[in-house]
């Protein structure tokens, strides 16, 4: 494998994707050490939890399974011949049923978390219609690159002539899959935030737990108020 086959290969996609999350994480750091905080025990379990769900399942695709064949998934399953739906080079079977895992435990402790600390019903359903409009022109965008990608910019192995060229093409390509991936997780991170949040509405998990912390601060505070209104 050429140099640039290995920069326009699955794992570099992969790292791509790290950078950008880590770079969204760094802007919004202070909500993401709110929900590290969290007063509730059982809630900073889950948020450590879902880190380490879907760090391993951005190492896992980005190692041993492909990230442009799952992202393409609903476009292909959605073909009226099986001729269309053949998948060149696929996984085996045991990684693909990994990565599903990994993944489904990443959506379940990630919509949680949305649940109790971004938003409800209403965000979700806005996230949910935004993602599935936005899927289509997408993925046609990001399938264009990566076959521009493909065909594109052959030269020659050990010329350094075209390459400026090909790195600003592939850095394109690069958010490009970031962006789908992204959007991809969004889609379904809110069909699954929806009934999690009929669930711990119904249980009560959503809201923090009244603990008694507090109580000798406000009970000191209201006998001093019923001094005061006594003089």
């Amino acid at each position: 494998m050429d140099f640039r086959s290995l920069l326009a290969g699955n794992a570099a996609l992969g790292i791509a994707l790290s950078v950008v999350l880590l770079l969204i994480a760094r802007a919004n750091r202070s909500f993401l050490r709110d929900i590290a905080r969290d007063p509730d025990r059982g809630w900073r379990l889950i948020a450590r939890l879902a880190a380490l769900m879907t760090g391993a399942f951005i190492a896992w695709t980005s190692l041993l399974d492909n990230w442009r064949q799952l992202v393409a998934l609903p476009y292909r399953l959605s073909r009226r011949f099986p001729s269309e739906r053949v998948v060149l080079d696929p996984p085996s079977d045991m990684v693909r049923t990994v990565t599903v895992a990994l993944l489904a435990l990443s959506l379940l402790l990630v919509a949680c978390l949305l649940a109790r600390h971004v938003g409800g019903y209403g965000l979700q359903l806005a996230l949910l219609v935004g993602a599935l409009v936005l899927w289509a022109p997408l993925f046609v965008l990001r399938h264009r690159l990566d076959t521009e990608l493909a065909l594109s910019f052959t030269g020659q192995r050990d010329s350094l002539a075209d390459f400026p060229t090909f790195a600003a093409y592939l850095i394109i390509t690069w958010l490009a899959g970031a962006a789908m991936i992204t959007l991809m997780y969004t889609l379904l991170l809110a069909a699954v935030a929806l009934p999690i949040t009929l669930l711990l509405d119904l249980i009560r998990r959503r809201q923090p737990r009244m603990t008694d912390e507090a109580e000798p601060f406000f009970t000191a505070l209201g006998h001093r108020a019923t001094a005061g209104s006594e003089r």
